[in-house]
C-alpha cells in the first residue's frame, strides 16, 4: 500500500520516471538531415567541445580517428531528442539513442576507422512519431578519449595512479586481457568470482572527501572496492556496483570522509566477466565545505541579486521530518539551502524557473519551503514553514513557481499551481533571520535561477547573516607555509585566529586577521607561516563574531620535508604553459621531468637559473590534456622538488 502521504500525482510520475528504459529505441533515423554551417569539425582529444546550435534535421560533421572513443550528447536539449551516426562515406547508421539521460541523447561510440561522422539530431515526439526535423536548436557536446594502452596494473603491486583533483578529469582505461588478480581480500559487491580486475590508487587530498566516477564505454557493467593499507595488507573500506551513470559504479566519501594524505588501492572489474574500455576519475577537493545540500551550509543572500544553483544530491544532514516538513512530504529530495534578512519593511516574493544547460525553461518540478522568522540562523529550522510549496506543474507547464502578488494561500500541496502569497516583512521581523529551501523533487540535477521581486531593491541585506567560508587551504612556499581562505558576508564577524598545530590536536594562535564585509562579493585572505615545523604541520581558523561567539574551520595539513620543495604550478588547470618556483637549493643548473598520469615520461629539459629569479616557465603546447606530474632534479641528479598540474 502506497503511504497516504505521497500525493498520488507524484506517485504516478516517479514511476513513470523510473520506468522509462535508457536507450530506447524506436528505429533508427534516416540519413536525411542537412549539414550545419562550418564545415567539419575536430575536437580537442582528449577533451570536450560544445557546437552551440544543432537543430532538429540537421547533424554535425565531425572529424574522427580510428581508436579513439567519443561521447556526442544532447542533455540540455529542451525537448525529445534522438541522435543517429552515419558514416560520412555511406552505409548504414553505426549508433543510434534516445533516450539515455532523460528525454535526451547520449552516444559513446569508439571510432573503427579514420574519416568523418555524421552525427544527426532529430526530435521524438511518440513511438508512432520521431525523426521529426521540427524542435529547433540545441547544444551538441563532443567529448573525445585516447583509447587506453594495454592493461599493465592486472595486479595491485602494478597499481596505476590517479590524482584526485577538484573536478573529475575523466581518462579512459580498459581490462581487456586482465585475469583475475591474486590479490585477496575479495570485493565484497558485484564478484561471483571471475573479475577481470585492474588496480589503481589515490592519495586522499587533505579535505578527506573524494567523489570516484566511472562511465561505461565498450564496458558498460562495472564494479569496484576501495582498500585501505598496503598490497601485501589490504582492507576493505567500500564497495559499489550501480551507483554511478547507468551499472557503472561510484563511491561518493562526501559525508563519509577518508583519512587526509592517505593512499589508498581502487579495484576495478567487469561484471560477471566482462572485459572492455571505462572511464575513470577522483574528484577530491583540498577543501569541502559543510555542503550547500545541508541546512547548516546554507549560502546567505545579501541582496536583489539572482540566484543559480543546481544539486546532485540530498547532503550529509538531514534536515527535514515530520515535524517541520510542512507540505515538503517528501523531506529532503536534492535541494540546497539559503538565508536572508530584511533590513526594512515591506513584501518579498520571487520567481524560480528551471533551466537546462542553454539556460533555457525546463520540464523540471522544483518545491521550495522558507521559515522564520529567527533572531539568528536555525538549523535545522524549527516547526512548520512560513510559506510551502509542493505542486507539481502540469506536463505541458509553466514549471515555474515561487511567491507572487495576487496568490493568498500560505502553503499548496501538489494540486495548487505553484505560487503562494508573498512574505509582507513587519517591523518585528526586520534584522531576522529566514531559512529558505529549493527542492529538485525530480532528482535530475537541473539548475534554476530565482529572481526576486521586491517591494524595494535593498530590502535584504546580510549584515546580520554569518560568515562563509568558501574555501581554506595551505602549501609550501620557499621555508614558510602560505595559508589561504576565501569568505563571503562577514557582516557579524569581527577576526580571524589562525591556529598551528603539530599533531592536529593541540593548536595554539600564531596570528590574527580582521574580517571584511564582502556581501554577496568574495575577499581573498593570505597568511604567511614562516616557521614550520619540518615534517607534518596541521592549520585551521577560529572565527570569532561581534557578538562573542565562534567557529572553527576544518584542520589543513601540509607536509615541509628537509631538503624536498612541494611545487605550487601556476596556473592550475593550465593550457599553454605553466610556472614553478624553482627551490632556493637550486644555484646553478637544474633538469624538469613531467610524467603522465600512466608514469611515462612526456618531456624533459634542462635550465639555468636566470638573474635570480628562481622561476621556471614549462610550455605545453605538444602535450595532451590530462593530469601531470613535474619532477625538478638538481644538476647532480638528486630529485628537489616534486608538484602536480592539469593541462586542459
Amino acid at each position: 500500500m502506497l503511504p497516504n502521504s505521497v500525493p498520488l500525482a507524484k506517485v504516478i510520475r516517479l514511476i513513470l520516471l523510473c520506468a522509462i528504459p535508457i536507450g530506447t529505441v524506436s528505429g533508427q533515423c534516416t540519413n536525411n538531415n542537412t549539414a550545419i554551417a562550418g564545415g567539419a569539425i575536430t575536437p580537442p582529444c582528449p577533451g570536450t567541445m560544445t557546437v552551440a546550435c544543432v537543430n532538429s534535421g540537421e547533424y554535425a560533421l565531425v572529424n574522427v580517428a580510428a581508436g579513439r572513443i567519443y561521447e556526442f550528447s544532447t542533455c540540455g536539449a529542451t525537448y525529445n531528442t534522438e541522435i543517429t551516426l552515419f558514416n560520412n562515406a555511406g552505409g548504414g547508421s553505426i549508433g543510434y539513442n534516445n533516450d539515455a539521460c532523460g528525454e535526451q541523447s547520449l552516444i559513446t561510440w569508439t571510432a573503427t576507422f579514420n574519416g568523418q561522422v555524421r552525427v544527426l539530431v532529430d526530435r521524438y515526439v511518440a513511438f508512432w512519431w520521431h525523426c521529426n526535423h521540427n524542435g529547433g536548436c540545441v547544444a551538441l557536446s563532443i567529448t573525445c578519449l585516447n583509447f587506453p594502452p594495454p592493461v599493465t596494473n592486472n595486479e595491485c603491486a602494478n597499481a596505476i595512479d590517479l590524482f584526485a583533483f577538484p573536478g573529475c578529469f575523466m581518462q579512459a582505461y580498459s581490462n581487456v586481457g586482465a585475469t583475475n588478480s591474486s590479490t585477496t581480500p575479495n570485493p565484497t559487491c558485484g564478484y561471483n568470482g571471475s573479475a577481470r580486475d585492474v588496480w589503481f590508487r589515490f592519495t586522499v587530498p587533505p579535505s578527506g572527501v573524494v567523489t570516484i566516477r566511472s562511465k561505461g564505454f565498450s564496458l558498460t557493467d562495472g564494479a569496484m572496492q576501495i582498500y585501505s593499507g598496503t598490497c601485501g595488507a589490504l582492507s576493505l573500506v567500500e564497495c559499489d556496483d550501480d551507483d554511478g551513470p547507468g551499472l557503472m559504479p561510484m563511491i561518493d566519501r562526501r559525508c563519509v570522509h577518508l583519512t587526509p594524505n592517505q593512499t589508498y588501492y581502487l579495484r576495478f572489474w567487469g561484471y560477471n566477466g566482462s572485459s572492455g574500455t571505462f572511464g575513470i576519475c577522483v574528484d577530491g577537493p583540498d577543501f569541502f565545505l559543510t555542503p550547500q545540500q545541508d541546512c547548516a551550509g546554507g549560502f546567505t543572500v545579501c541582496n536583489s541579486g539572482g540566484v543559480n544553483n543546481s544539486s546532485d544530491y540530498t547532503g550529509c544532514t538531514q534536515d527535514l521530518s515530520s515535524g517541520n516538513h510542512g507540505c515538503l512530504l517528501n523531506n529532503e529530495r536534492q535541494g540546497t539551502w539559503y538565508y536572508f534578512s530584511p533590513q526594512t519593511t515591506g513584501t518579498i516574493a520571487f520567481d524560480l524557473t528551471p533551466i537546462n544547460s542553454l539556460g533555457n525553461p525546463s520540464s523540471v518540478d522544483y518545491d521550495f519551503a522558507i521559515w522564520g522568522p529567527f533572531p539568528t540562523v536555525s538549523c535545522p529550522p524549527a516547526g512548520n514553514p512560513l510559506r510551502c510549496s509542493y505542486a507539481l506543474p502540469s506536463t505541458s507547464g509553466p514549471w515555474n513557481t515561487g511567491m507572487a502578488a495576487g496568490n493568498v494561500d500560505l502553503s499548496e500541496p501538489a494540486s495548487g499551481n505553484g505560487f503562494v502569497a508573498p512574505i509582507t516583512i513587519a517591523p518585528a521581523a526586520v534584522d531576522q533571520v529566514f531559512v529558505m529551501y529549493l527542492d529538485n523533487w525530480d532528482l535530475d540535477g537541473q539548475a534554476f535561477n530565482l529572481t526576486w521581486n521586491l517591494s524595494n531593491p535593498a530590502l535584504l541585506d546580510c549584515t546580520v547573516l554569518p560568515v562563509r567560508l568558501l574555501s581554506f587551504d595551505g602549501v609550501p612556499e620557499g621555508s614558510a607555509v602560505r595559508l589561504n581562505w576565501v569568505t563571503q558576508a562577514l557582516g557579524e564577524t569581527e577576526r580571524f585566529f589562525v591556529q598551528h598545530s603539530s599533531n592536529g590536536a593541540d593548536f595554539v594562535t600564531i596570528g590574527t586577521m580582521d574580517a571584511v564585509n564582502s556581501g554577496n562579493a568574495t575577499t581573498d585572505y593570505v597568511f604567511f607561516h614562516k616557521d614550520p615545523l619540518n615534517g607534518s604541520n596541521f592549520y585551521r581558523l577560529e572565527q570569532v563574531d561581534r557578538d562573542g561567539s565562534n567557529h572553527t574551520s576544518n584542520v589543513v595539513h601540509v607536509e615541509m620535508r628537509s631538503g624536498h620543495h612541494l611545487l605550487v604550478p601556476r596556473p592550475n588547470p593550465a593550457s599553454n604553459v605553466v610556472y614553478v618556483d624553482l627551490p632556493s637549493s637550486i644555484s646553478d643548473l637544474y633538469r624538469i621531468t613531467l610524467m603522465d598520469a600512466s608514469g611515462r615520461m612526456v618531456s624533459s629539459r634542462t635550465g639555468r637559473i636566470i638573474e635570480d629569479l628562481g622561476k621556471a616557465e614549462i610550455p605545453l603546447f605538444d602535450l595532451d590534456a590530462g593530469c601531470y606530474v613535474v619532477h625538478v632534479n638538481d644538476e647532480k641528479g638528486n630529485s628537489v622538488a616534486t608538484g602536480r598540474f592539469i593541462k586542459e
